[in-house]
Parts: structure tokens; C-alpha cells; sequence
């Protein structure tokens, strides 16, 4: 009886992700990287933000 779960992200592999966000993230007006990173990739937020 498994049950269908989503996939999990570790906690690496969202730090790993987030960097290589940082290093492609181009500053536009006042927006943050945190601000863009939580819009575009809210898994891998969530999973961060929890550790933090």
C-alpha cells in the first residue's frame, strides 16, 4: 500500500539550486534575489525557508 507522494527535494540539492539561481539572477529595479527565488521556485523556497 504506498500512497503517491511528491517528489522530495533535499535539502543539498535546494541549497545547490538556490546558489545556481544566485550566480544567473540579474538585479531588475528593487527586487531581491529572495523575493524572485521565492516566486519562481516556491519548492525549493518552502524547503529552505523551513531550515533557516
Amino acid at each position: 500500500m504506498e500512497q503517491a507522494s511528491k517528489a522530495k527535494i533535499s535539502v543539498e540539492e535546494a541549497e545547490v539550486h538556490y546558489q545556481s539561481s544566485k550566480e544567473n539572477y540579474i538585479i531588475e529595479g528593487a527586487e531581491s534575489h529572495l523575493a524572485y527565488y521565492r516566486e519562481k521556485h516556491p519548492e525549493y523556497y518552502a524547503l529552505l525557508s523551513q531550515i533557516v
